[in-house]
């Protein structure tokens, strides 16, 4: 990996990590002044901001990242595009929020709709300037808006709540750090969009962009519909905890995958034309990812029941369970998105079409059944959707990029073995010897470390050899 680029990854480490860090630390304050009722309403209605949110983009933000030569012509084109989509279908959302509300049975969300669609427009305007930044790998300056933004988006947050505003204060979070977001994003992006819109730019970039378009929206409401069925088929209590046991487990098994996708698939995209060194990239990618998170998942399954309580009180404490199910399913949340990425940066937009559409499918039709049954089904139905998504993704990549299949599951074996193997020794000396749970993971680490070390081909001294030209160049 390139100097710039390696730079890139740490900034968008510093990114994600730092969101992440202070979403803990929100998440902890906000889940002691709110109710866990709260959390579930507003993870109810993600879902028809985040599908709106995609469709404003229409795919054009994939699509000029994947192309080489965007100009300015483009950048313009699908500026005005986003923020007409964006105004339709903030009213749309407006005019329907009253009918949301009845399905849902909740009515105060139709008033919480009208108030958070307004971030569906609000966002829009910072597309275009955030694909600037990251096609020039400008990481840093996305990562200073957003983190200096969620600052000042949860401070108003958390004032709101001790105020007694309840969930509008969580609402709050969401829309101040918005404006923030978007103002930020466009002043370092010192772009501004040019009178000028071409139809032909746009059926270009759309042709692309259609399908991951299409992808998006199927990733997303197969990424939202879970909190949403909870919510309408049990009790906005259970879909609190469910949410909060769920976003837990993301920053687990996607923060780091994440940071690391927003730097890689135009890095990816760059090296289009030579198979060889995609497949070298993405391989080395997903052994680094399955070697950090394996075992911080495992870790994490062990001291789920102290964490939880320590963090947020023993009004969570049902949601244990629910974060211990859903991190099994963290292990192939984490490598999912690694091929998609190599194979969008291949213009196989299409590929990926058909091939989300099978895998909505199967969660959806899981649900469904699920939902009617217990929570524990829901689980399981959710575990089984995310091993299907990764091994959908696994062959597509075997297929178009030339990384088999058993190539990959061997490359993920190792850490997978020496996370098991770690956790049944700890588990042993648990069983043995009453430990406070920073001493376990103190040994946890100590444990997998050595486990790794003595087996061949460790990633520790790459990774370390990373960070120590990282540190040399900074």
């Amino acid at each position: 990996m390139s100097s710039s680029a390696t730079k890139s990854v740490l900034w968008a480490a510093v990114d994600k990590f730092g969101i992440v860090l202070l979403q803990f630390v929100i998440n902890i304050v906000l889940a002691r002044l709110l109710t866990p009722d709260d959390f579930g309403l507003v993870g109810m209605i993600m879902i028809v901001i985040a599908v709106s949110s995609i469709l404003a983009d229409g795919g054009f933000g994939a699509a000029l990242i994947q192309k080489k030569d965007a100009n300015d012509v483009d950048f313009s084109t699908v500026f005005y595009v986003n923020i007409t989509i964006a105004l339709l279908l903030y009213l749309i959302v407006f005019a329907l929020s009253d009918n949301i509300a009845i399905f849902l049975s909740s009515p105060i969300l139709s008033d919480i709709l009208r108030v958070l669609g307004v971030t569906i427009v609000i966002n829009s305007i910072g597309l275009v300037p955030k694909v600037i930044l990251r096609k020039t790998l400008s990481f840093k300056q996305i990562a200073i808006a957003n983190i200096s933004s969620y600052v000042i988006a949860a401070t108003v947050a958390i004032v709101m709540a001790c105020m007694g505003y309840g969930i509008w204060g969580l609402i709050s979070l969401y829309i101040v750090n918005s404006v923030l977001t978007t103002t930020m994003l466009c002043l370092f992006a010192h772009w501004q969009p040019s009178l000028l819109f071409s139809k032909v730019s746009m059926k270009g970039l759309f042709s692309y962009g259609e399908y991951m378009l299409i992808s998006d929206i199927l990733a997303n409401i197969c990424f939202n519909i879970q909190s949403t069925l909870v919510g309408k088929y049990f009790a906005p209590y259970t879909a609190g905890q469910y949410a909060q046991a769920k976003k837990m487990e993301e920053v687990a098994s996607t923060t780091l995958p994440s940071a690391m996708q927003q730097v890689l698939f135009p890095i990816y995209s760059n090296s289009q034309d030579n198979i060889e060194e995609l497949r070298h990239r993405l391989r080395s990618n997903s052994k680094i990812v399955a070697f950090v998170i394996f075992p911080l998942l495992t870790l994490l399954i062990i001291i789920a029941r102290p964490l939880i309580t320590v963090m947020f009180g023993l009004q969570w404490m049902d949601s244990v369970v629910y974060f211990q199910v859903l991190c099994v399913g963290g292990f192939f949340a984490s490598l999912e998105h690694f091929n998609f990425f190599a194979l969008a940066a291949l213009g196989k937009s299409k590929s990926l079409f058909i091939t989300g559409v099978f895998k909505s499918a199967i969660l959806i039709g899981l649900m469904l059944v699920a939902v009617r049954f217990s929570m524990s089904a829901v689980l399981l139905a959710i575990v089984l959707s995310r091993a299907f998504n990764y091994m959908a993704n696994a062959v597509l990549s075997h297929r178009y990029i030339g990384y088999k299949l058993s190539q990959q599951l061997i490359d993920i074996s190792k850490p997978l073995i020496c996370s098991v193997l770690t956790a049944m020794i700890v588990l042993l000396l648990m069983n043995m010897i009453a430990l406070h749970w920073v001493f376990i993971v103190m040994i946890f680490i100590v444990v997998y470390l050595s486990l790794d070390m003595i087996s061949r081909n460790s990633l520790l001294p790459t990774l370390l050899e990373i960070a120590k030209r990282i540190i040399s160049r900074d």
